[in-house]
């Protein structure tokens, strides 16, 4: 099959593309074989392969990598039951699991859901780990409607999905940050307030939300804008004891332990600090909440939004464009487009 790989640790220097990778097969009775038709990247990705993912997650080379998915059964082990062969499907990949820049993936059933119905498969596959990281981040924040959320960074895969889920989702108030030239964009996707970061610092001008939605690792920042009793939920920072107890039951090991242990000190310090309280959320696979996101998709009430798409061939390019900044919604790999016959790649 064809795959993007890495062949060591480093940059989109050592990503290197063949015809002739070893065909991926089913791992288990309870998986599911997915030819690709798409994947996507996020910024763990890079991480992942420069290694600074290696203390949590440790991978051999060759790697194929990515976590996002989107095509079509192939297999099903003889466990599976929800699905069958020629399901139009989407996942997110589990920690231990083969990568998504080739031509088939072995994943879990529990980790797949039927790919939303009005959306080409280029288009969904940039929603799995953005849509389950926001998702399960207003769930563990307990967002409700009317608050006043801030989300930072509002142009990014992740912020673009916030707003929409924020406000055509749970009714929220949303306030957001982005550049002049975003702004039209951010407010069509449900944006109330829009602060042009360029010319103003944030946490000098939004005050009193409900909820804060840290994307851009500044902790400090969220919780001075964030009132006495509310939740600031960040993605990378320090979990809190029963986010790190989870983390842990799935990810052993002493120096793991040691790390999140003392980051929980952390982070319970600093939320007894500001009156508030925090969290920081890691994405967990789960086929049920995608199969909820895709009815979001079907309703109208969230649009994928895709920066660029490149072929799987050029996947290091589709890396230095993802680690640049500079996207605007999902990069996407074109895997193989021809698949998804109902929506066609113009």
């Amino acid at each position: 099959m064809q795959a993007a790989f890495t062949t060591k640790y480093g940059g989109p220097d050592v990503i290197t593309y063949s015809e002739n990778y070893s065909k991926a097969q089913l791992k288990s009775t309870d998986h599911v074989l997915i030819q690709v038709a798409n994947s996507a990247l996020n910024p763990i990705d890079g991480l992942r392969n420069r290694g600074y993912m290696r203390l949590l997650e440790p991978d051999s080379h060759p790697h194929i990598f990515a976590y996002d998915v989107a095509g079509f059964v192939a297999e099903v082990g003889t466990a599976v039951t929800a699905f069958k062969k020629g399901d139009r499907v989407y996942a997110r990949i589990g920690e231990s699991e083969q990568g998504t820049t080739a031509g088939f993936v072995s994943v879990r059933d529990v980790h797949v859901a039927i790919a939303p119905k009005n959306k080409p498969l280029l288009e969904t596959a940039g929603i799995p780990l953005v849509g389950l990281t926001v998702l399960q981040s207003f769930e563990a924040g307990g967002l409700k409607r009317g608050q006043r959320i801030f989300i930072s960074k509002g142009s990014g895969g992740v912020g673009t999905f916030a707003i929409q889920l924020a406000k055509h989702v749970y009714g929220a108030y949303v306030i957001t940050t982005g550049s002049e030239k975003k702004i039209p964009l951010l407010k069509s996707l449900g944006a109330d307030e829009v602060i042009d970061y360029h010319k103003t610092k944030f946490w000098e001008v939004v005050k009193d939300v409900d909820f804060a939605y840290d994307v851009s690792d500044q902790p400090w920042a969220h919780a001075m804008i964030t009132k006495k009793g509310g939740v600031v939920i960040a993605l990378r920072g320090a979990p809190t004891a029963e986010t790190a107890k989870h983390i842990l039951s799935t990810e052993p090991g002493l120096v793991l332990s040691s790390v999140l242990s003392a980051a929980n000190f952390l982070s319970s310090r600093f939320a007894w600090w500001y009156g508030l309280r925090y969290d920081a959320v890691f994405c967990k696979a789960s086929g049920k909440d995608l199969a909820q996101i895709a009815q979001y998709i079907e309703a109208g009430k969230i649009k994928p939004l895709v920066d660029s798409v490149y072929d799987l061939k050029n996947a290091k390019d589709a890396m230095e464009k993802l680690e640049s900044g500079r996207a605007t919604g999902k990069v996407i790999i074109s895997v193989d487009d021809t698949l998804d016959k109902a929506f066609p790649r113009a």
